[in-house]
This record gives C-alpha cells, sequence and structure tokens, in this order.
C-alpha cells in the first residue's frame, strides 16, 4: 500500500503528540540531559524540532550567512537558542504547533516524519524513557535516510546488508548486519552508540566504518 501525504502528516502529529505526553513529565534535570546528538541537550532538540515548524528561508539566510553557511552549525546554534527559553514555554510552543504542516524551505512530509521519529528518540534512549515507535514507521524514516547524502547510510550501507530482526526487511547485499528495526535506523542515520545492538558477520566491517567516539554515546547528526 502506497503511503499517502496526507498519512504521513498523521504519523508526525502522532508521534509529536507522544513526545508532547513525554515533554510535559520531565524534570529540570531531565530536560539539561544530554541528547544523542553531540552537543545538544534535550531542551536544544525540542527547541530545533519547534523551529522546524517555524522558520522560513528569508528568515534562515541571515543565520545561515552568519555561520558560513554550515547547515549543522547553524541548526545547533538555532535549537540553542530556541531551547533557552523556560521548560513551560517550550511545552506550550510545542504544543501550539503540534498539528501545522509547515516544513523547513526544501523538506516535504516525509522528511519531517524521519525529523521528529529520530529526535524523539535522540530525546528519550538517554532519559531510559522508551515507547516503541511502530514497525512500519521505522521503515519509512528509515527509507527517507537512505535517500538523503546528508545521512551516512550509503557508505554504511555499501557491500553489506542489513537485515531487519523484528520485521520483513532487508537492504543491500554481502555479509549481514542484523537487528531491530530502530537500531539499524538509528545507525544508519549516524546515531551509531546503536551498533552495539547490531550482530552478524558483517559488524566488524560495520565497525570499522563508525568512530569509536560516538559508538561510546552520542553522534554529530544533527537531523
Amino acid at each position: 500500500m502506497t503511503t499517502t501525504h496526507t498519512d504521513l502528516w498523521s504519523q508526525v502529529h502522532d508521534e509529536r503528540r507522544a513526545l508532547l505526553d513525554l515533554l510535559e513529565t520531565l524534570s529540570p534535570d531531565q530536560w539539561d540531559t544530554p541528547s544523542l546528538c553531540e552537543g545538544w541537550s534535550v531542551r536544544d532538540v525540542v527547541g530545533h524540532l519547534i523551529g522546524g515548524t517555524q522558520v522560513s528561508l528569508p528568515q534562515m539566510v541571515g543565520p545561515l550567512l552568519l555561520c558560513g553557511f554550515r547547515l549543522n552549525r547553524y541548526l545547533l546554534r538555532d535549537g540553542r537558542r530556541r531551547g533557552a527559553c523556560p521548560a513551560r514555554v517550550l511545552v506550550t510552543q510545542f504544543r501550539d504547533r503540534l498539528e501545522t504542516r509547515t516544513t523547513p524551505p526544501g523538506l516535504n512530509a516525509a522528511e519531517m516524519l524521519e525529523d521528529v521519529v529520530l529526535h524523539q528518540l535522540d530525546i528519550r534512549r538517554p532519559l531510559g524513557i522508551a515507547r516503541p515507535v511502530p514497525v512500519p514507521r521505522l521503515q519509512a524514516v528509515t527509507a527517507t535516510v537512505v535517500r538523503h547524502r546528508m545521512f551516512p547510510a550509503r557508505r554504511l550501507i555499501a557491500g553489506l546488508r542489513f537485515r531487519a530482526t523484528d520485521c520483513d526487511w532487508s537492504i543491500g547485499s554481502g555479509p549481514t548486519v542484523s537487528g531491530p528495526m530502530e537500531s539499524i535506523a538509528l545507525v544508519l542515520s549516524g546515531r551509531f552508540v546503536a551498533v552495539e545492538e547490531l550482530t552478524g558477520e558483517g559488524l566488524p566491517a560495520l565497525t570499522d566504518r563508525t568512530p569509536a567516539r560516538t559508538r561510546a554515546g552520542s553522534t554529530g547528526a544533527a537531523r
């Protein structure tokens, strides 16, 4: 069955509602907890997600110029600026934007789904507050990750076969790397802390392609 544009937005909104439920329960210390994204706290990630529903191209040009047109630097600065608000303000802002269909310049509904799913995991995993993401949703997110050159997926997949152990899904050819769909989605998006959740004869080759520093706990991924 083909996923429609409307279906994608309903999934985006569902993921936002699940994240809002979590944000409403966080303590001050949890808001300041480092996320899976290197240099980003929980509040910075939330600020980034809010910004993704508000920013327009004219609003981006000046800050991007100040960042030397380095997108990740811009995203980090913008996320930190927005995330500096009190937690109650961030929750209100996030709630107010929950059902919008606004996207940053150049992005679409599929990429907004990828963004909120991965960043929700960036927040939940360090806090130890798990929530199973529907497997078809993780498959859609992984498909988006593989399409985009800003993620390391193509380099990681080359010469290897990734196979999910909790659903009928695989990609690539060669020695096999196996694990839960969530773990594969995280690794292919550059969240290498999940490498330890994978197994298979292709794992040594995959490990050689991932920085030990990020396997230890965080990632440089901005999206």
